[in-house]
């Protein structure tokens, strides 16, 4: 269950979103990029503590909103309903306009014009059903796209796999499973090459070693020199990621 709250006044007056996980032992914040602030609560917690919580933890919240605030990008446009009136691939070299009309209720449709042009009908302004059917598309747009990108690595890197596939996923940006099954984030899409490129050596090296071991990273070093800067860089490369798309995984 989620709901969102502002703290009191005079106490840490930090709006949030209240979790309450089943299998959570004790109170505990997290902050994400789009989302904010969440308290995670077990069941049964008293809430008239939670403004206590926020005003120890004040300097932490502070902190990383600052950091998201300095790496945020400048908002792309959007339309009348709030959702992008463009969505661009740069490394994939497309850039679509989404145009929306308003025709019916409960459902939407869409339709790809020529020029990269998205046409969505229907329920637009249900805004969480038209941002799925985009988030849908996306990940379409990802199998178009990144699959055949890390086939064309792995044979230029002497990798295999047995499969592949596309999910859009909230934090992990790919996996590898033991039967050497590889999947990627949807959200690739958006980032910068050689991020791209990063993620899908690491996945690739876990064909190899199923796990973070130093034979595991010196294999990403061979095929990756510069992987410690791209990991690193990682950690804030949720900032290329559109905030329509971050709110639906």
């Amino acid at each position: 269950m989620k709901t969102h709250h502002e703290a009191p006044d005079g106490i840490a007056p930090f709006p949030y979103t209240l979790k309450v996980n089943p299998r959570a032992k004790s109170a505990r914040l997290k902050m994400t990029p789009h989302g904010g602030l969440v308290v995670v609560v077990p069941p049964g917690f008293d809430n008239n503590r939670i403004a206590l919580l926020l005003h120890h933890h004040e300097e932490w919240i502070k902190k990383v909103t600052a950091k998201f605030d300095a790496h945020r990008q400048t908002p792309p446009h959007l339309s009348d309903n709030g959702l992008p009136a463009m969505i661009a691939f740069p490394d994939f070299a497309e850039s679509w306009s989404v145009a929306y009309t308003q025709t019916g209720i409960g459902e939407v449709e869409m339709v790809e014009r020529p020029g990269y042009r998205l046409l969505v009908s229907g329920d637009v302004a249900n805004t969480a059903l038209s941002c799925r059917l985009l988030c849908s598309w996306l990940k379409h747009r990802a199998q178009v796209h990144l699959l055949p990108a890390l086939e064309k690595l792995a044979t230029a890197h002497a990798f295999s796999y047995d499969a592949s596939g596309i999910r859009l996923q909230h934090s992990r940006w790919g996996s590898c499973s033991s039967r050497r099954s590889i999947t990627l984030n949807s959200k690739l899409l958006f980032l910068p090459e050689h991020l791209v490129r990063y993620i899908m050596v690491h996945e690739l090296c876990h064909t190899v070693h199923l796990n973070h071991s130093s034979s595991f990273w010196m294999l990403v070093q061979q095929h990756d020199p510069l992987w410690r800067r791209n990991n690193e860089e990682m950690k804030c490369a949720w900032k290329y990621v559109p905030q329509w798309v971050s709110l639906q995984s």
